[in-house]
Protein backbone atom coordinates (compact mmCIF):
# COMPACT_ATOMS: atom_id res chain seq x y z
CA UNK A 1 0.00 0.00 0.00
CA UNK A 2 1.45 3.36 -0.39
CA UNK A 3 2.14 5.24 2.33
CA UNK A 4 -0.59 6.86 3.88
CA UNK A 5 -1.23 9.20 7.36
CA UNK A 6 -3.96 8.47 9.99
CA UNK A 7 -4.08 12.14 9.82
CA UNK A 8 -5.15 12.42 6.00
CA UNK A 9 -7.64 9.10 6.41
CA UNK A 10 -9.47 10.77 8.96
CA UNK A 11 -9.71 14.38 7.53
CA UNK A 12 -10.93 12.74 4.36
CA UNK A 13 -14.13 10.62 6.42
CA UNK A 14 -14.95 14.26 7.12
CA UNK A 15 -14.94 15.39 4.02
CA UNK A 16 -11.87 17.85 4.46
CA UNK A 17 -10.79 18.68 1.00
CA UNK A 18 -6.60 18.73 1.88
CA UNK A 19 -7.68 15.14 3.48
CA UNK A 20 -8.94 13.89 0.06
CA UNK A 21 -6.23 16.21 -2.00
CA UNK A 22 -3.68 13.79 -0.06
CA UNK A 23 -4.67 10.60 -1.12
CA UNK A 24 -5.69 11.11 -4.32
CA UNK A 25 -1.83 12.82 -4.87
CA UNK A 26 -1.04 9.27 -3.48
CA UNK A 27 -2.74 7.17 -6.43
CA UNK A 28 -6.32 6.52 -4.57
CA UNK A 29 -9.56 6.74 -5.95
CA UNK A 30 -12.79 7.62 -4.47
CA UNK A 31 -16.10 5.29 -5.40
CA UNK A 32 -18.30 8.05 -4.83
CA UNK A 33 -21.16 5.31 -5.39
CA UNK A 34 -20.18 3.01 -2.62
CA UNK A 35 -19.08 5.88 -0.43
CA UNK A 36 -21.62 8.47 2.03
CA UNK A 37 -21.30 11.08 4.55
CA UNK A 38 -20.55 8.13 7.06
CA UNK A 39 -17.96 6.05 5.57
CA UNK A 40 -15.82 6.59 2.34
CA UNK A 41 -14.54 4.07 -0.06
CA UNK A 42 -10.51 4.56 -1.71
CA UNK A 43 -9.20 2.09 -4.04
CA UNK A 44 -5.46 2.56 -5.40
CA UNK A 45 -5.93 0.27 -8.56
CA UNK A 46 -1.12 0.22 -8.84
CA UNK A 47 -1.26 -1.23 -5.71
CA UNK A 48 -4.70 -3.15 -5.82
CA UNK A 49 -5.50 -0.84 -2.29
CA UNK A 50 -8.57 -0.76 -0.38
CA UNK A 51 -9.50 1.55 2.28
CA UNK A 52 -12.27 2.82 3.95
CA UNK A 53 -12.59 5.69 6.62
CA UNK A 54 -15.66 5.66 8.93
CA UNK A 55 -16.57 9.38 10.08
CA UNK A 56 -17.16 9.79 13.45
CA UNK A 57 -19.98 11.76 15.30
CA UNK A 58 -21.42 14.20 12.68
CA UNK A 59 -24.80 14.85 13.19
CA UNK A 60 -27.56 14.92 16.14
CA UNK A 61 -28.59 11.31 15.31
CA UNK A 62 -25.33 10.15 16.32
CA UNK A 63 -25.55 11.90 19.25
CA UNK A 64 -28.61 10.90 20.50
CA UNK A 65 -28.75 7.04 19.20
CA UNK A 66 -25.69 5.77 17.96
CA UNK A 67 -23.26 7.27 20.61
CA UNK A 68 -25.82 6.31 23.35
CA UNK A 69 -25.93 2.52 21.95
CA UNK A 70 -22.47 2.36 21.76
CA UNK A 71 -22.10 3.34 25.70
CA UNK A 72 -24.59 0.24 26.27
CA UNK A 73 -22.83 -2.25 24.26
CA UNK A 74 -25.50 -2.08 21.27
CA UNK A 75 -23.11 -0.48 18.76
CA UNK A 76 -23.83 -3.73 16.21
CA UNK A 77 -27.29 -3.20 16.16
CA UNK A 78 -27.39 0.11 15.00
CA UNK A 79 -27.88 1.02 11.36
CA UNK A 80 -24.71 3.18 11.11
CA UNK A 81 -22.88 0.18 12.38
CA UNK A 82 -24.61 -2.32 9.99
CA UNK A 83 -24.33 0.12 7.11
CA UNK A 84 -20.60 0.76 7.74
CA UNK A 85 -20.47 -3.41 7.48
CA UNK A 86 -21.81 -3.77 4.39
CA UNK A 87 -20.10 -1.27 2.62
CA UNK A 88 -16.58 -3.13 3.52
CA UNK A 89 -18.21 -6.03 2.07
CA UNK A 90 -19.88 -4.90 -0.92
CA UNK A 91 -16.10 -2.49 -1.58
CA UNK A 92 -14.05 -5.90 -0.69
CA UNK A 93 -16.91 -8.11 -3.35
CA UNK A 94 -16.16 -5.28 -6.01
CA UNK A 95 -12.05 -4.53 -5.61
CA UNK A 96 -10.94 -7.60 -4.81
CA UNK A 97 -8.12 -6.33 -3.11
CA UNK A 98 -4.51 -7.37 -2.11
CA UNK A 99 -4.54 -5.44 0.87
CA UNK A 100 -7.47 -3.63 2.81
CA UNK A 101 -7.31 -0.96 5.18
CA UNK A 102 -10.14 0.25 7.47
CA UNK A 103 -9.84 3.97 9.69
CA UNK A 104 -11.93 6.01 11.69
CA UNK A 105 -12.45 8.83 14.41
CA UNK A 106 -14.46 8.37 17.79
CA UNK A 107 -17.91 6.99 17.23
CA UNK A 108 -15.96 5.83 13.34
CA UNK A 109 -13.27 4.02 15.38
CA UNK A 110 -15.53 1.79 17.59
CA UNK A 111 -17.41 0.91 14.70
CA UNK A 112 -14.20 0.27 12.25
CA UNK A 113 -12.95 -1.98 14.93
CA UNK A 114 -16.06 -4.03 14.72
CA UNK A 115 -16.68 -4.87 10.90
CA UNK A 116 -12.18 -5.42 9.93
CA UNK A 117 -11.66 -9.10 9.98
CA UNK A 118 -8.40 -10.65 11.30
CA UNK A 119 -6.72 -9.76 8.10
CA UNK A 120 -7.59 -6.10 7.60
CA UNK A 121 -5.63 -3.65 8.47
CA UNK A 122 -7.19 -0.96 11.11
CA UNK A 123 -5.97 2.04 12.74
CA UNK A 124 -8.17 3.96 14.82
CA UNK A 125 -8.56 7.01 17.14
CA UNK A 126 -10.57 7.84 20.11
CA UNK A 127 -12.58 4.83 20.24
CA UNK A 128 -15.13 5.58 22.69
CA UNK A 129 -15.84 2.15 24.87
CA UNK A 130 -17.94 0.34 27.43
CA UNK A 131 -16.95 -1.03 30.94
CA UNK A 132 -14.59 -4.11 30.40
CA UNK A 133 -14.35 -3.55 26.62
CA UNK A 134 -10.72 -4.98 25.19
CA UNK A 135 -8.50 -3.59 22.72
CA UNK A 136 -7.72 -6.40 21.09
CA UNK A 137 -4.57 -6.29 18.60
CA UNK A 138 -6.00 -9.06 16.34
CA UNK A 139 -2.70 -10.20 15.30
CA UNK A 140 -1.23 -7.03 15.23
CA UNK A 141 -3.32 -5.55 12.77
CA UNK A 142 -5.16 -3.59 14.57
CA UNK A 143 -4.06 -0.13 16.14
CA UNK A 144 -5.39 2.25 18.70
CA UNK A 145 -4.69 5.07 19.93
CA UNK A 146 -5.77 8.33 21.74
CA UNK A 147 -5.03 11.38 22.88
CA UNK A 148 -4.33 12.76 26.76
CA UNK A 149 -7.01 13.90 27.85
CA UNK A 150 -9.72 12.91 25.64
CA UNK A 151 -12.70 11.84 27.92
CA UNK A 152 -14.53 10.06 25.33
CA UNK A 153 -11.89 6.78 24.96
CA UNK A 154 -10.82 7.32 28.74
CA UNK A 155 -12.36 3.68 29.61
CA UNK A 156 -9.96 2.52 27.04
CA UNK A 157 -6.81 4.24 28.56
CA UNK A 158 -5.64 1.00 30.02
CA UNK A 159 -6.09 -1.46 27.63
CA UNK A 160 -3.65 -3.70 26.67
CA UNK A 161 -2.63 -2.77 23.10
CA UNK A 162 -3.98 1.20 23.57
CA UNK A 163 -1.00 3.94 22.15
CA UNK A 164 -1.65 7.23 24.03
CA UNK A 165 -0.93 9.97 21.92
CA UNK A 166 0.80 12.97 24.07
CA UNK A 167 -1.38 16.18 23.61
CA UNK A 168 0.47 18.86 25.91
CA UNK A 169 -2.05 22.16 25.25
CA UNK A 170 -5.16 20.01 25.33
CA UNK A 171 -4.58 17.74 28.32
CA UNK A 172 -8.14 17.58 30.64
CA UNK A 173 -7.01 15.44 33.87
CA UNK A 174 -3.40 17.34 33.99
CA UNK A 175 -5.59 20.75 33.87
CA UNK A 176 -7.98 19.77 36.81
CA UNK A 177 -6.87 22.65 38.52
CA UNK A 178 -8.20 24.99 36.12
CA UNK A 179 -11.88 26.02 35.65
CA UNK A 180 -14.25 24.11 34.80
CA UNK A 181 -15.20 25.85 31.64
CA UNK A 182 -11.25 25.46 30.67
CA UNK A 183 -11.11 21.66 31.52
CA UNK A 184 -14.11 21.11 29.74
CA UNK A 185 -12.49 23.29 27.04
CA UNK A 186 -9.37 21.32 26.93
CA UNK A 187 -11.37 17.83 26.81
CA UNK A 188 -13.45 18.84 23.87
CA UNK A 189 -10.08 19.92 22.08
CA UNK A 190 -8.14 16.54 23.27
CA UNK A 191 -11.15 14.62 21.30
CA UNK A 192 -11.78 17.07 17.81
CA UNK A 193 -8.40 18.94 17.12
CA UNK A 194 -7.39 16.75 14.71
CA UNK A 195 -4.00 18.37 14.39
CA UNK A 196 -2.81 16.48 17.80
CA UNK A 197 -1.48 13.75 15.20
CA UNK A 198 -0.56 15.74 12.53
CA UNK A 199 3.19 15.60 13.65
CA UNK A 200 2.48 11.93 14.79
CA UNK A 201 4.17 10.24 11.84
CA UNK A 202 1.39 7.42 12.47
CA UNK A 203 0.92 5.16 8.84
CA UNK A 204 -1.76 2.96 7.99
CA UNK A 205 0.80 0.79 6.30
Amino acid sequence: MSKIGLYDTINSSYGIKKGNANLEKKGYIKDNKLSNHNQQVWYNPRGKDLLVNVAGSHNLYDFAVNDVALAFGGLKSTNRYKQADKTLKEAKSKYQPKSTSVTGHSLGASIGAGITSKSDKFVGLDAGYTIGQKTRSNGGNHEQYRTSGDVVSLLGSNAKHMKTIKAPKNTFLENVGNTLTGGLYNAYKAHTDLSNIRDKQIRIR
